[in-house]
């Protein structure tokens, strides 16, 4: 099973240093990479850690902090994870939110030393909003506080309260010393007084959902090969098989799968998550279109109720932006504000604002040209969007109806 993961977290909590733990008591790391960090870290004067297996950027370890999101596989003895660290700077949140947007679970890292911070209660409130209701967490650093239950209870009640203030009903908290690798794949026999899970067995034992959804095809690029005319995307949702009869929208265009592709080789059918080619007798399509079958097609929309956090610059009412949902780039006009709220506690605190400025969180009106989105409760896949204004990302949110 494949398993998308992402770490957040208060900066300097050590969600990179986690990571990069296990990734390497996965065994996922050649040995010339662990050679040529501690190389990095011994030039810049550092003590060698974990975190430096991640860190893409120089920048990022003459500075000491995560300035991007990172993505990397490692493989358990049960799954396959790709698992993401993202920045827990408020500056880069932006990058934050793009990190978490298709996560199935996530890991709270929590310090043992300093408990709940500012954007610990800022990361979660972006996790309620993107929808994803698995959170594990951790509280790192216990060889910090001499790996006290005390301190660990002390930490766990504040992020239980933190948590049920969002609505999340979190049962696991694991102690940790991300740098030692106590609990993260390893039991540590210090904490004797610790009798649950250690990360990996938790991870491991993470269920996802298995309802069945219409299928989403989302298209990404069109081109020709001998003549035949692929249609490159992915699936989000639901399954597709050879011979299936489909409709793109919101071209309108219907059509019938002649061959399913995937690099040199044929399918009969493919599933959400695979990235395939499509040979298909049909009309006009372009990248940004999706189709479904024709028995549960994808529907166009002109108008749509979403809740967005602005995460830079500011947004009034009647202004018009670029709206992104998979590969569609629409214009979008802001018709309503009707709610701001609060980013860090979820709470309502203003209705109808003409405007809402940078770290704000509100429920829009979206008037757009015609775009497939699909409710987030029922196809998360293409129910995230992203707001552009003068071609930078500036917010970002979830369709509610």
């Amino acid at each position: 099973m494949n398993v998308n993961v992402v770490l957040v977290g208060h900066v300097d909590h050590g969600k990179s240093t986690l990571i990069g733990r296990l990734l390497y008591d996965s065994e996922s790391l050649m040995g010339e990479r662990v050679e040529e960090i501690q190389k990095l870290a011994e030039e810049y004067k550092r003590k060698f850690e974990f975190a430096y297996f991640l860190d893409s950027f120089e920048d990022e370890l003459k500075e000491e902090r995560t300035i991007d999101t990172v993505s990397l596989m490692f493989k358990s003895k049960k799954n396959y994870y790709t698992i993401t660290d993202v920045p827990g700077h408020k500056e880069f949140i932006k990058n934050m939110l793009t990190g978490a947007s298709h996560a199935d679970v996530a890991v709270l890292v929590v310090s043992a030393e300093e408990g709940v911070q500012e954007q610990t209660r800022r990361h979660m409130f972006l996790l309620k909003m993107l929808g994803i209701r698995q959170v594990f967490v951790v509280v790192n650093k216990m060889d910090a506080v001499g790996y006290k239950s005390e301190q660990f209870e002390t930490v766990k009640s504040q992020i239980g309260m933190l948590l049920n203030s969002f609505g999340f009903k979190t049962e696991v908290f694991i102690p940790i010393s991300a740098m030692d690798g106590d609990n993260v794949y390893r039991k540590c026999e210090v904490m004797d007084w610790y009798k649950g899970p250690t990360l990996i067995e938790t991870l491991d034992g993470v269920k996802l959902s298995s309802d069945e959804k219409p299928l989403r095809f989302v298209v990404q690029d069109i081109y020709s090969v001998d003549s035949e005319r692929i249609i490159a995307g992915r699936v989000e949702s639901g399954r597709l098989q050879k011979g299936a009869e489909v409709i793109f929208e919101p071209s309108g265009t219907k059509g019938e799968i002649e061959r399913i592709i995937v690099f040199d080789a044929d399918l009969e059918e493919a599933e959400a998550g695979d990235s395939i080619g499509v040979v298909i007798t049909a009309g006009d399509v372009k990248r940004g279109d999706v189709f479904g079958l024709l028995k549960r097609p994808p529907k166009p929309v002109n108008e749509f109720l979403g809740e967005a956090v602005l995460l830079d610059k500011s947004m009034r009412k009647g202004e018009t932006l670029e709206l992104r949902c998979g590969t569609a780039k629409v214009a979008c006009k802001i018709k309503e504000i009707k709610e701001k709220i609060n980013s860090e506690t979820g709470q309502v605190i203003g209705e109808r604002p003409e405007e809402i400025y940078e770290h704000d969180a509100a429920t829009i009106v979206f008037a757009t040209e015609p775009v497939v989105v699909e409710k987030f409760a029922d196809i998360p896949e293409l129910g995230r969007f992203v707001l552009v204004k003068a071609d930078k990302n500036i917010g970002a949110g979830v369709v509610l109806n």
